[in-house]
C-alpha cells in the first residue's frame, strides 16, 4: 500500500515538475519574442518553441494575405521545412484556413479522416500527418494566420497543450504585430526623410 502511495507521489511530483518547466520555458520564450522587432527572427523563435515546448516533430506558421485572404506558410521547422515554405493555401481551405475564420484552437488526430484537412502540402513534402494542434494568431483587432504543431512525439495532443500553444500564439501574434508596425513607421521616417529634401 505504502508503495503504491510512494510511487503516486513520486509521479504527480514528476508531471508537476514537467509543467513548471513548460511554464518556465513559455515565459523565457515571451522575453525572447519581446526583445527583438526583426520579424524573421521573431518567427524562427516562435516555431522552434512551439515545436520544442509541445515536443512534436514539426511546425509551421501561416500567415494571412489580406489581399487574396490565402494563407502562406511563413516558416517551418523540421524535414518538411524547405518543401513546404512559402506554400499557398486557398482562403478557407485547410485545419489552418478553420482555425482562422472560426477563431478557434483545433486539436485533429487523424486528420486524413477530417474533411478540412488539406492533403496538398503532405502531398508536396512527401511527409505525413499524424496528427495536429492549429491555434489562431489573434492580434487585438483580428486573426492575422494560424500556428500548426504537427506530429506530437508521444501520444495525443491534450487540453494543455491546446492551452500551451493558444499562449505562445497570443504572445507571437502580438510580436509580430510589434514587428510590422515598426517596419511601417520605419519605412514612413525614410520616406519622410527622402521628401524634406526635394
Amino acid at each position: 500500500m505504502a508503495q503504491g502511495k510512494d510511487q503516486e507521489i513520486a509521479e504527480v511530483r514528476q508531471q508537476l515538475h514537467e509543467e513548471v518547466g513548460r511554464l518556465n520555458r513559455l515565459v523565457e520564450i515571451a522575453e525572447q519574442l519581446n526583445s527583438t522587432l526583426k520579424l524573421d527572427e521573431l518567427l524562427s523563435l516562435i516555431m522552434n518553441s512551439a515545436a520544442d515546448l509541445l515536443d512534436a516533430e514539426t511546425s509551421s506558421l501561416l500567415l494571412l494575405d489580406d489581399e487574396t485572404g490565402e494563407l502562406t506558410v511563413e516558416l517551418a521547422t523540421g524535414e518538411p521545412a524547405p518543401a513546404v515554405e512559402k506554400q499557398r493555401v486557398p482562403p478557407g481551405v485547410g485545419i489552418a484556413g478553420w482555425v482562422v475564420e472560426n477563431g478557434e484552437p483545433l486539436v485533429v488526430d487523424r486528420p486524413q479522416e477530417d474533411a478540412r484537412f488539406y492533403g496538398g502540402i503532405d502531398e508536396k513534402s512527401g511527409f505525413e500527418t499524424r496528427n495536429l494542434l492549429a491555434v489562431p494568431l489573434r492580434t487585438k483587432e483580428r486573426v492575422i494566420g494560424a500556428v500548426e504543431v504537427i506530429n506530437k512525439r508521444e501520444g495525443a495532443f491534450a487540453e494543455k497543450d491546446v492551452t500551451l500553444a493558444t499562449a505562445l500564439a497570443n504572445q507571437a501574434a502580438t510580436a509580430i504585430d510589434n514587428a510590422r508596425l515598426y517596419a511601417r513607421l520605419a519605412d514612413a521616417v525614410v520616406t519622410s526623410r527622402l521628401s524634406y529634401r526635394f
